[in-house]
C-alpha cells in the first residue's frame, strides 16, 4: 500500500492551460498571502453586486418589493415614540456624512504622517468612490423618500441607496482593516472589534428606518453596495502591498 504522503502532485497542463491551473490553486492556498484572501474578498464584491441588483431591479420595476417596502415602512412608523427618535437620532448621526468625513480625514492625516502611501490611496478611493457611486445612483434612479420623512429631512434628496448605510460600512470596514494589518490585535480583541463595528452599522440602517427617511431596501441595497466597494479597495491595497513589500526585497 502506497502512503498517501507519498503521492504525486496532480499533473499540471501544458501551455496556458496550465498557467490558469496554477492560478486557481494558488488563489485557493489558504497559505498564499492573496490566496483566501482574495477568494474571500471577490465572493463578498459578488455577492454585494448581486444583492445590489436584485434590489435595484425590484425599486426600478416597482414590483412587490416596493409594496413590502410601504408596509414595512408604516408599520414601523405606527409604533414610533419620542424617546426612540431622540435615540435613533442621535444614533444616525454617527453614519452622517459629517462624521464619516471627520472619520476620513482623522485617518487621512495618520498614513500620511506615517508615510503609508497605498493605504491612503486605498482609503481615499473607498470614500471618494462610494460617495460618487452614492450620488450617481440616487440621481439616476429618482427614488422618492418615505412619506413620513419629510417630518425629519429638511431639503429634497432621493432615497435608493441610503447614504449613511453604504458610508457607514465602507468608513467602518476599511478602519477595521487597516488596524488588522498595522495594528495587529490579538484574536479576542479582533472579535470584539467585529462585533462592535457590525452592531455599529445594523444601528444606523435601523436609525434611517425608524426616523422614516429610507425604505427597508435603501438600507439594504446601501449595505450590499458598500460592502462590494469596500472589499474591492482592501483586495486591491493589499495587492498593492504585497507587490510593494515583494518589489522592495528583491
Amino acid at each position: 500500500m502506497t502512503d498517501s504522503s507519498d503521492a504525486a502532485p496532480p499533473a499540471t497542463l501544458p501551455g496556458p492551460l496550465g498557467r490558469l491551473q496554477r492560478f486557481v490553486a494558488a488563489r485557493f492556498n489558504p497559505k498564499a498571502y492573496l490566496g483566501i484572501h482574495l477568494v474571500a474578498g471577490l465572493i463578498v464584491v459578488a455577492l454585494g453586486v448581486g444583492v445590489f441588483s436584485g434590489l435595484l431591479g425590484g425599486v426600478l420595476d416597482n414590483d412587490i418589493l416596493v409594496k413590502w417596502d410601504v408596509a414595512a415602512d408604516a408599520w414601523i412608523h405606527a409604533r414610533v415614540t419620542t424617546q426612540g427618535l431622540r435615540i435613533f437620532n442621535w444614533i444616525t448621526q454617527v453614519g452622517s456624512p459629517p462624521s464619516m468625513i471627520a472619520l476620513g480625514v482623522i485617518v487621512a492625516v495618520v498614513l500620511w504622517r506615517q508615510q503609508r502611501r497605498i493605504a491612503l490611496i486605498a482609503w481615499g478611493a473607498a470614500f471618494i468612490g462610494g460617495g460618487v457611486f452614492d450620488a450617481v445612483i440616487k440621481q439616476l434612479v429618482h427614488r422618492t423618500r418615505p412619506v413620513y420623512a419629510a417630518a425629519y429631512l429638511h431639503g429634497h434628496t432621493y432615497s435608493f441607496p441610503s447614504g449613511h448605510s453604504m458610508g457607514s460600512i465602507i468608513g467602518i470596514g476599511m478602519l477595521l482593516y487597516l488596524l488588522g494589518i498595522y495594528w495587529h490585535p490579538s484574536r479576542a480583541m479582533r472579535v470584539a472589534l467585529i462585533v462592535a463595528a457590525i452592531a455599529i452599522v445594523i444601528l444606523i440602517g435601523v436609525s434611517r428606518l425608524y426616523l422614516g427617511v429610507h425604505f427597508p431596501s435603501d438600507v439594504m441595497g446601501g449595505w450590499a453596495a458598500g460592502a462590494a466597494w469596500a472589499a474591492i479597495c482592501m483586495n486591491g491595497c493589499s495587492f498593492a502591498l504585497h507587490r510593494h513589500e515583494s518589489v522592495s526585497s528583491s
